[in-house]
């Protein structure tokens, strides 16, 4: 944690050494000072591209994912525990189900991964720039939010409709209605203009209450108005940079809230991690019976495809046979 003096008359930038190398992929949690406001801003790079980079996704589609895998960092780096937060959004329309997850070990790092599931045949009717609401959302739609945080806690999940133009609008009314926790954030993901890598970025505030255990969340006159004020200026933030690898979170941070002066915390590398494995997959395919095993064999093997990463594992069936055996 890094402390900025609090000194009114002062101005109070952030002092943070920058550690050698990028500082893409990584979520960085603040606080604004003398204010009632926490947030998250995160920023992700070749975690981005290579999570969106391998499956052929129309640029439209891969867009909303990344800004999915971007709200997944947000919120899985608020667990105070392991886990895995889950967020997946499914509906009617030419991209019926969507998921990001991202998953916490106690080693200071998150893991993320993602996929969509593309109806081609309703995708080719939508032309070129299809809208969020096209793709994803409709009345019938929702996201949904899952906590796993394993045997030895409560499994939560929050449901909210897939009401609004972009991902930003549905998250906002999720944590005002489920939550009931004042949030505004931003979500972004687009091509690099001058490598065509995938890059994604996000920053979020909320308002916390004031001593209000037990009560309903009040915001009085002088909360309420810290709270319009460090929302307006998030939402001053532009697109570019929230994706510009140039600048760097700290950076960007201080570009929004020098005048007030903000407090960062440490923060949390993102990484690409996807948990298929030979083993877990092994055990299965032993699941099945020896029927449905045959069935599966194709020019000699069984192959089985991560949806999420897009990689293909050959077994044997006699590996599988013997598996099944076991089991």
């Amino acid at each position: 944690m890094v402390d900025i003096p609090s000194q009114d008359n002062i101005q109070r930038p952030i002092v943070v050494p920058d550690p050698d190398g990028s500082r893409d992929n990584e979520v960085r949690p603040f606080a604004i000072e003398g204010m009632d406001v926490r947030g998250r801003a995160v920023r992700l790079g070749t975690v981005a591209d290579q999570i969106l980079s391998a499956h052929n996704y129309p640029d439209p589609v891969a867009r909303i994912l990344g800004e999915l895998l971007t709200l997944a960092a947000l919120l899985g780096s608020i667990m105070k525990f392991d886990g895995i937060v889950t967020l997946q959004t499914k509906s009617q329309g030419p991209v019926p189900m969507m998921v990001a997850d991202f998953e916490a070990k106690g080693d200071g790092v998150g893991r993320l991964r993602g996929y969509a599931q593309l109806d081609e045949d309703k995708l080719k009717t939508y032309g070129k720039n299809p809208s969020f609401e096209g793709l994803v959302g409709s009345k019938n739609g929702h996201l949904v939010l899952t906590i796993d945080q394993g045997a030895d806690m409560d499994r939560y999940q929050g449901i909210v409709d897939l009401q609004g133009a972009s991902l930003s609008d549905v998250a906002r009314n999720y944590f005002m209605n489920s939550e009931q926790t004042p949030t505004e954030l931003r979500l972004s993901c687009e091509r690099d203009a001058v490598t065509g890598n995938w890059r994604a970025g996000g920053i979020m505030v909320q308002h916390l209450a004031r001593g209000e255990v037990g009560q309903e969340r009040i915001l009085d006159r002088e909360t309420k108005e810290q709270w319009n004020r460090a929302s307006v200026l998030m939402h001053s933030v532009k697109e570019a940079e929230l994706l510009d690898p140039a600048l760097d979170l700290d950076q960007l941070l201080f570009r929004l809230y020098n005048e007030d002066g903000v407090r960062v915390f440490d923060s949390a590398r993102l990484i690409k991690g996807c948990r298929c494995e030979r083993e877990r997959l092994l055990a299965v395919l032993g699941q099945f019976s020896k029927d449905d095993i045959a069935d599966m064999v194709h020019e000699g093997v069984i192959g089985v495809n991560c949806q999420f990463c897009n990689k293909t594992f050959e077994f044997s069936p006699e590996d599988a046979l013997a598996q099944a055996a076991q089991q």
